[in-house]
């Protein structure tokens, strides 16, 4: 994940005198109502704006987040001091990254000239959104516009706003470098891909905004690349994921997530001929190869099995010997658009029939879908980075 510099010491002055207003509340604070996503302008066009008209237009919108929480159980660093970017959606509401505020106990939300005390309201670790609430923050900033469309081509201008190294508000510049990227977070990621940049990103630039030459904001900035081999790798949230997601975690404080709990790919030829199967199998063999199963999930509820002979293959890792599905609720899984418009589809308390192979043998089992719960392990994913 993005990593973060400290607060410096006139900002560590000034936020002094909430740490102590804001301490456990921020975690159990009380949701607030669902708000209209903002979102204008004609979908079709390419406004062409500078740089410097994109920032005096968008900067406004921009906010930098800071996040103080205490380890009780250390001596040594036991204060553990965050910042990042935010944008504005109205309502003294404020949209960031989950592992901005991973852990606060008090948060705070700095405009130009000002610094409000803030409360989380809003998370969803899975995909690292999170919403503040920041009391009079209206008055002092206005709501970004999200892009009217879904739709980010590659290639298009694409500017980062926000405040990275914590030295002040910044604008970068470059271009959507690549769509529909799936990293290795957890094991929901495939369901919710990530735009992908080479305007830089820098740490804390994680919640601000990636924009269009607009000034409509396309993806939440989460990530960048920390790989040495990597120049100017960025990623963002779309802004589809957001304008599904921000109503439910505004009014509700989550996101209600259907929890089949299993993780895997599809079948190709490559995984056929690891098995063993002949060469004219890839011609009739298609479905979705289990290779793990989260405990308790309704998958594992329903006996459905992964794989237990871990292969690499090149570059590629893969775990063999698990079920291959074949259909859920009489739809074939024949690529991988169908394995993610059959999970997407899923609703909680839905009963549903899955038809796979085991072994070469078919059989069918049945699953109850119930709500993902709030897994430590999405919390110690973020605490490891």
């Amino acid at each position: 994940m993005t990593p973060f510099m400290p607060p410096t010491r006139i900002q560590s002055i000034r936020l002094a005198h909430l740490a102590f207003t804001v301490l456990v509340a921020v975690m159990l604070a009380a949701p607030v109502s669902a708000q209209q996503v903002p979102a204008t302008g004609n979908e079709s066009a390419r406004c062409g704006k500078t740089p410097v008209e994109i920032y005096r237009d968008v900067s406004p919108s921009i906010v930098q987040v800071f996040s103080f929480g205490i380890n009780p159980f250390q001596i040594i660093g036991r204060v553990d001091a965050r910042n990042g970017s935010g944008v504005y959606l109205g309502n003294d509401l404020v949209a960031t990254n989950f592992h901005v505020v991973l852990d606060a106990s008090a948060l705070a939300v700095s405009t130009d000239d000002n610094v409000f005390e803030a409360e989380l309201v809003g998370r969803d670790p899975v995909v690292d959104i999170a919403i503040l609430r920041a009391e009079g923050l209206s008055t002092a900033v206005r709501p970004i516009s999200l892009a009217p469309s879904d739709e980010v081509v590659i290639g298009q201008p694409a500017h980062v706003i926000g405040y990275p190294l914590a030295i002040g508000k910044s604008i970068s510049t470059g271009i959507v470098s690549g769509v529909g990227r799936v990293l290795p977070l957890n094991t929901s990621s495939w369901l919710s891909p990530f735009i992908q940049t080479d305007a830089p990103v820098s740490a804390g630039n994680s919640g601000g905004a990636l924009v269009d030459d607009c000034g409509h904001m396309i993806g939440l900035v989460t990530l960048r690349s920390l790989s040495p081999e990597a120049e100017n790798i960025g990623f963002a949230i779309p802004v589809e994921t957001l304008r599904h997601e921000l109503p439910e975690l505004i009014e509700t404080g989550k996101v209600a997530r259907p929890w089949h709990g299993l993780y895997g790919q599809m079948v190709n030829p490559i995984i056929l001929q690891l098995l063993g199967a002949p060469p004219m199998a890839a011609l009739f063999t298609r479905g979705f190869l289990v290779e793990t199963v989260e405990p308790g999930s309704a998958a594992d509820m329903a006996g459905i099995r992964g794989g237990s002979l871990p292969v690499l293959w090149g570059m590629q890792e893969m775990i063999l010997g698990g079920d291959i599905i074949m259909q859920v609720n009489g739809k074939e899984v024949l690529s991988i658009e169908d394995a993610r418009d059959v999970v997407r589809g899923l609703k909680i308390g839905q009963t549903v029939k899955v038809k796979l192979l085991r072994d070469g043998e078919p059989m069918e089992v049945t699953a109850i879908i119930e709500e993902r719960p709030l897994l430590e392990r999405d919390l110690e994913a973020y605490r490891r980075q």
